[in-house]
């Protein structure tokens, strides 16, 4: 779903300048606003950059792909900040939505 994947985009950056705290509450209500028409499960994963299988291994590992009901989009965005001595923060953002109506 790409209008829910560009929310979360918008959203990942805040998490990193918050650390994690306060911005949750405040995003959970503008994603449903922005999102009415859908049930939407996900949450963002926080780890530091090692490699892309580790990365790829902490998305599977979620099971937001595993479900069976029909119909259902997904959404994934990825933010990545850059510290000083090569450190990267990644934040990976999975969910899956199922239309309402």
């Amino acid at each position: 779903n790409r209008y829910c994947t560009s929310a979360l985009r918008q959203f990942l950056p805040l998490l990193e300048k918050h650390q994690g705290k306060e911005a949750e509450e405040d995003h959970q209500a503008e994603l449903q606003r922005q999102l009415g028409d859908y049930r939407v499960s996900g949450f963002p994963i926080h780890l530091p950059f090692s490699d892309v299988a580790s990365i790829v291994e902490a998305a599977y590992s979620t099971g937001v792909h595993k479900t069976e009901i029909p119909n259902t989009e997904f959404a994934l965005a990825v933010y990545v900040h850059a510290y000083p001595k090569q450190i990267l923060s990644v934040w990976i953002y999975v969910a899956s939505l199922v239309c309402n109506r």
